[in-house]
């Protein structure tokens, strides 16, 4: 009986974890997510995931799995496979992922940094359709901050495959220590528990309104989410948390776009949910710290002008990582023969 050829991908999240089987056509056979047991350490999970992944395929008989691609927070040393320094992660560090993934499943894996599956996916769905677009970057919002690069129809790994790390930045050189290791870093103020961290100092300030001091100081903790619905029901205080939010995201696309000038960042990530609360201060930061921009800053927001730089939301949400993951195995030999990534439209087009 003639097989369908699939891929896997894996989407590993600081909070959850997303495996789906792709099929040639990229359409999604069926899918799985559960919670990242990052206490559990690294190795346990590498084991749950493997038994997800047997059980999916076991769900599609018929199906020949070709590899696994896994897309992971950074830095990671793709040539080797092995994590850097994760914040996100305490006690991942120097973890051989793609190693250890692969003798869990028995399967090629080919691994790329969560941002670049991001980017290589929003890419492929839509910018390269729409406009010939070859450059641009997404930067993901997530319980962290991922960002990918794509350059003249590649994703620019950099030396190592550390490229890229726009979360790890710095936007504020007095601001808070990151577990990184640095001060000030973008990922301490854009992503899900940057928002956490502001509502609690706003909270804690003169600023802070009665509303917002309520979330932030119930027992059991909460979520950036009902801090974006108190903002979307006017809460003043509630609307700076997400105004100092896009400030900082702002000064971090501006320094992105006046090194690379670039013709279009993509904003992805669950964070990117709020957009409407955090876009207007992220707008009028890149605008004020960045030359570039203002040279070329289209004439409205909405639509993509020609020789402007457009800065808009992901169109395809959550699920890009994702979908970028499974990409990955089809993609398998020309990630090993190159440095970076090239973008095969007849694979996919």
């Amino acid at each position: 009986m003639m097989q369908t050829s699939v891929s896997v991908g894996v989407d590993l999240g600081g909070t959850s974890i997303r495996i789906g089987v792709y099929d040639v056509g990229l359409e999604l056979l069926g899918s799985h997510s559960m919670p990242t047991r990052v206490a559990a350490g690294p190795q346990e999970v590498v084991e749950e995931i493997a038994a997800a992944i047997a059980k999916l395929l076991r769900d599609h008989p018929g199906t020949r799995p070709i590899g696994v691609g896994i897309g992971s927070p950074g830095p990671i040393n793709l040539q080797t496979g092995v994590l850097g320094l994760l914040p996100n992660f305490p006690g991942w560090d120097n973890f051989p992922l793609r190693d250890a993934l692969q003798e869990a499943t028995g399967l090629p894996v080919t691994i790329e940094s969560d941002a670049n599956a991001a980017a290589l996916a929003e890419w492929k769905s839509c910018s390269d359709k729409t406009s010939g677009l070859q450059s641009m970057a997404m930067i993901t919002l997530g319980t962290g901050v991922g960002s990918g690069l794509i350059l003249d129809g590649k994703v620019w790994h950099g030396m190592f495959g550390m490229g890229g790390e726009v979360g790890h930045a710095t936007v504020d050189p007095h601001g808070l220590p990151c577990a990184c290791g640095s001060r000030g870093c973008l990922e301490m103020y854009a992503s899900a528990n940057g928002v956490i961290r502001l509502a609690c100092a706003v909270a804690a300030s003169e600023q802070g309104s009665t509303a917002l001091r309520q979330v932030v100081n119930r027992p059991g903790g909460f979520m950036p989410l009902e801090i974006a619905q108190l903002a979307e029901h006017s809460d003043a205080a509630s609307i700076l948390v997400f105004q100092r939010m896009g400030f900082y995201l702002g000064v971090g696309i501006a320094n992105l776009i006046s090194t690379l000038d670039l013709p279009m960042i993509v904003v992805g990530g669950g964070m990117a949910r709020a957009w409407d609360l955090f876009a207007p201060a992220m707008f009028d930061a890149v605008h004020n710290f960045s030359v570039v921009y203002r040279l070329v800053e289209p004439r409205q927001r909405i639509l993509q002008e020609l020789n402007s730089t457009f800065i808009r939301p992901a169109t395809i949400g959550p699920s890009a990582g994702l979908l970028g993951a499974g990409m990955l195995p089809f993609l398998a030999d020309e990630i090993q023969s190159h440095p970076a990534l090239p973008i095969l439209e007849e694979k996919f087009l």
